[in-house]
């Protein structure tokens, strides 16, 4: 039975984190890709304020069915940090400053992306300061 009531509210979070969770699953089992970079990802998410540990395991805030209603900047998305630092798709909620992370078109301030910025700029600073002749390669 399907409806017409779009999903607000919690009810969006909540569908968003099961969907976030099934693929989650799916890429433990090899079915979904996994970022190339994620060791990294999830090492910045290790030194992360927002950073809480609960069983054991890290999670980016409280997880997630301990605080539905949540805003990510400043309480964080409730992803187990593996799993999200895993996903292609998925950003940190925050930037270099603690502030909410911002997309525009494919640009992202989130603290993964600025960091994969710094390093191919810092790439093509040193290749141009040693003539290594060193080509950028898009990620």
């Amino acid at each position: 039975m399907t409806t017409s009531v779009p999903a607000t509210g919690i009810t969006r979070f909540f569908l968003e984190a099961v969907g976030k969770f099934a693929a989650a699953r799916l890429r433990n089992a090899g079915a979904l890709s996994i970022h190339p970079d994620w060791h990294e990802r999830a090492a910045v998410c290790e030194h992360c304020p927002l950073r809480v540990i609960s069983c054991g395991v890290s999670f980016c805030g409280n997880p997630f069915l301990e605080q539905i209603d949540r805003d990510p900047a400043v309480d964080g998305c409730g992803c187990a940090c593996r799993d999200k630092a895993k996903s292609p798709s998925e950003h940190c909620p925050i930037d270099d400053h603690h502030q909410a992370a911002e997309r525009h078109g494919g640009d992202c301030s989130c603290k993964w992306c600025s960091r994969d910025n710094s390093e191919t700029e810092e790439i093509v600073a040193s290749s141009f300061r040693t003539g290594s002749g060193r080509q950028l390669v898009e990620r």
